[in-house]
């Protein structure tokens, strides 16, 4: 049971940030600072959960955490709105430095606010074990299984998200800026608005994803960033084909590999082949670059993606 319930958790994380990259890409912007953006909310989180003072309520310790990560990452990501979007600069360097840089900044602040040395190892590692008995409770009262209850929000999220970029308004003029920017341009939509916007929410929901991710543990190492689970979030994407339906088929396919690595040795049969428990962690990525190099090639991203609009060239 515990499996399945990590398993169901890393779905969740991958579909709701692979959705949020698609915000970003369906407006024609490279969303390869999912990672970065997921780091910095899941950072700033941790910080609150670090500092949070026990007398305050759960209830709103939890709220004012999801909203912390939230508008975090938001933010973080009108970085690249600002460097991609106004001044048209390259959009997968951006998006490298921003996940280099939140990394960064998440060692060296909480080395000064912890007041940890510089060491080697663990010198950037936060506990919060209060917070992870309140995003985890026993799964219908059974002890020793718990139930990561930011799951429900995914789930409430995923249908929401669809209908708005499939049956609005705003979804449908997010899609022509992606496709065609110019022609949306002639019809009175504004396209840097729209981007900016579709970065944003992309972000916004990255760092749901951090929060998530690092709620499933009572302590994260920040010098780890997100491991990875950013850019896998961006191959669930291009594997999903920029559809709803695929990239939850894709989340699915990439967790079993993840859930894998953390429960292999109570599977017999592994655990008799004795395999290195890295060989299992390094595993979801590599079946993440193998599925990518047979299938990239057949998968069509909106045609405007990763090209900066100028109104004046139109």
């Amino acid at each position: 049971m515990s499996a399945v319930l990590f398993l169901l958790a890393f779905v969740s994380i991958l579909t709701i940030v692979a959705l949020g990259g698609m915000f970003s890409e369906k407006s024609g912007t490279v969303a390869l600072s999912l990672e970065g953006c997921m780091t910095f909310g899941a950072f700033n989180a941790g910080m609150v959960m670090y500092l949070l003072p026990n007398t305050v309520p759960a209830g709103i310790s939890a709220l004012i955490v999801i909203l912390v990560a939230i508008v975090s990452a938001g933010l973080y990501s009108l970085l690249l709105a600002v460097a991609c979007v106004t001044f048209k600069a390259n959009q997968t360097l951006v998006g490298t430095a921003l996940n280099i840089l939140a990394t960064a900044l998440a060692v060296v602040l909480i080395k000064q606010i912890t007041k940890t040395e510089a060491l080697p190892v663990g010198n950037s590692r936060l506990s919060f074990m209060r917070f992870y008995e309140i995003f985890n409770v026993n799964f219908f009262g059974m002890q020793g299984v718990r139930f990561n209850w930011l799951i429900l929000i995914a789930l409430v999220l995923v249908p929401i998200i669809y209908v708005v970029i499939y049956k609005t308004r705003f979804g449908l003029r997010l899609s022509s800026c992606g496709e065609n920017p110019s022609s949306a341009d002639s019809l009175g939509i504004n396209v840097n608005k729209t981007r900016y916007i579709g970065i944003l929410l992309s972000g916004m929901l990255a760092g749901f994803g951090g929060l998530f991710l690092i709620t499933m543990n009572s302590e994260w190492e920040f010098a780890n960033g997100a491991t990875g689970f950013g850019y896998l979030a961006l191959a669930v994407l291009i594997f999903g084909q920029w559809k709803p339906l695929y990239i939850l088929l894709g989340a699915l396919i990439f967790s079993g590999f993840k859930t894998l690595s953390v429960f292999y040795s109570s599977i017999n049969f592994l655990e008799k082949l004795g395999i290195s428990s890295y060989f299992y962690l390094a595993l979801p990525y590599v079946v993440c670059l193998i599925v990518l190099i047979f299938t990239s090639k057949k998968n069509v991203g909106p045609k405007a993606l990763g090209e900066p609009y100028d109104k004046g060239k139109r």
